[in-house]
């Protein structure tokens, strides 16, 4: 699938030179934690109005085996002032932490959107004696993601909430099973969250 862009982006990508840089941006989140946040650049710099540590950083290229592994790319953070490696120590290596790769244009701080953004799940972690913290990144597993994403069931509603907005009921019933049965005898089945003509298999609530 091809890459979309900003108008701006591709202005910039356009130009024969350019004082102002790309920049690409990490962001390591555990669930309950807060997310470090850490851009390759000389400075600090703000952007979706949050603060962004300059930090020296390699992002290898990504990694396939003929195995039918996930794919895995490496991800090098050079930490001489230990400012990450003490955090790093407390969560374990951080395996399991999510990291999303952001790239930006120096030039539009204030555009909230990234240009790019990839999602990654560290699997592996080792600190060097150099203070170089190197992480295994796995690369987005499709096999996470149901497809196709929404299910298509004959006799059942797939709306959670009873007398909600999409439900539309406004009887004086109080429960309802969420079958096409049930809808009809509240006489609300032309609010039927389900599908009844894709035919006989789906998901049937025995009572």
């Amino acid at each position: 699938m091809p890459l979309t862009i900003s108008t701006q982006a591709i202005a910039e990508k356009n130009k024969l030179s350019s004082s102002d840089p790309w920049l690409i941006l990490l962001e390591i989140a555990r669930p309950g934690e807060e997310p470090l946040r850490v851009v390759w650049n000389t400075e600090n710099i703000t952007w979706q109005g949050v603060e962004w540590i300059a930090f020296p950083f390699r992002l290898g290229d990504v990694e396939e085996t003929k195995a039918a592994e996930v794919p895995a790319v490496s991800l090098t953070v050079y930490d001489i002032k230990r400012y990450l490696i003490p955090t790093i120590d407390e969560l374990d290596g951080g395996i399991g932490a999510e990291v999303i790769v952001y790239i930006v244009h120096s030039a539009y701080l204030d555009n909230d959107t990234p240009e790019l953004e990839m999602a990654f799940e560290i699997i592996e972690t080792h600190i060097g004696h150099d203070c170089s913290i190197t992480f295994k990144l796995g690369a987005e597993n499709l096999l996470h993601y149901r497809n196709p994403p929404d299910r298509y069931l004959q006799g059942h509603c797939r709306y959670k909430e009873f007398k909600g907005s999409l439900c539309g009921y406004t009887g004086s019933e109080t429960e309802c099973n969420r079958t096409f049965e049930r809808c009809r005898e509240l006489g609300n089945a032309k609010n039927f969250g389900g599908f009844p003509g894709v035919g006989p298999l789906g998901y049937w609530e025995v009572s």
